[in-house]
């Protein structure tokens, strides 16, 4: 059996702190791990930026709502899970990403944490600081073949250990970086792929 690893936000949805950028007119949320590669400076950066503008977990929560998915995510979910499990491996945080979620017929997420107190992000909890290698590693371990696509920096590490990795909708200068990687900008090309790399489907 093989299992199909996702990236959510750019690869399958919009950046969530981009329409947090959008909704409160702070520039500093368009940041995300294509121009802060470490993710905990990232979301320390994050933190930083909320508690200055006062910004709350529901602020977070509406802006995730409002949201939907790339156009052919959802029509390109359903196909990929007519041949293979699908899991999503990102760092988002589970407390923001339920409406995703739902869009995307509720798949397996492996995501971060959290910590809230009356409504205010307090600090977070990630599951391992190189979460997305870790969990394709244990699903090796137990006789999986994984197969990954993402679109950034924190994605490397699922293309160093699945059996194959692509970027999808990386920006040129991440793709360039890495031209042993196959990158895709479109949903049909990515699936194509993506069966080609399978052992199983004929």
């Amino acid at each position: 059996m093989e299992i199909v690893c996702f990236d959510m936000e750019g690869t399958l949805t919009p950046e969530i702190w981009e329409q947090i950028a959008l909704n409160t007119g702070v520039e500093e949320f368009n940041k995300t791990t294509r121009d802060i590669p470490d993710y905990s400076d990232l979301m320390d950066f994050r933190l930083e930026v909320m508690k200055k503008h006062n910004l709350k977990l529901s602020d977070i929560q509406k802006a995730s709502g409002e949201l939907n998915l790339l156009d052919g995510a959802e029509d390109f979910l359903n196909s990929i899970r007519s041949n293979f499990q699908v899991v999503i491996l990102s760092d988002t945080f589970h407390e923001i990403a339920k409406a995703l979620m739902e869009k995307m017929g509720h798949p397996f997420l492996l995501c971060h944490n959290l910590e809230v107190e009356n409504d205010e992000v307090i600090s977070y909890k990630l599951r391992h600081k190189q979460a997305k290698k870790q969990a394709i590693m244990a699903f090796q371990s137990i006789g999986y073949r994984c197969i990954a696509a993402g679109d950034s920096y924190n994605d490397i590490q699922m293309f160093e250990v699945a059996e194959k990795g692509f970027f999808m909708n990386a920006p040129e200068k991440i793709a360039a970086s890495h031209p042993d990687i196959p990158s895709f900008h479109n949903y049909d090309d990515l699936e194509n792929a993506i069966l080609k790399s399978s052992i199983f489907v004929k």
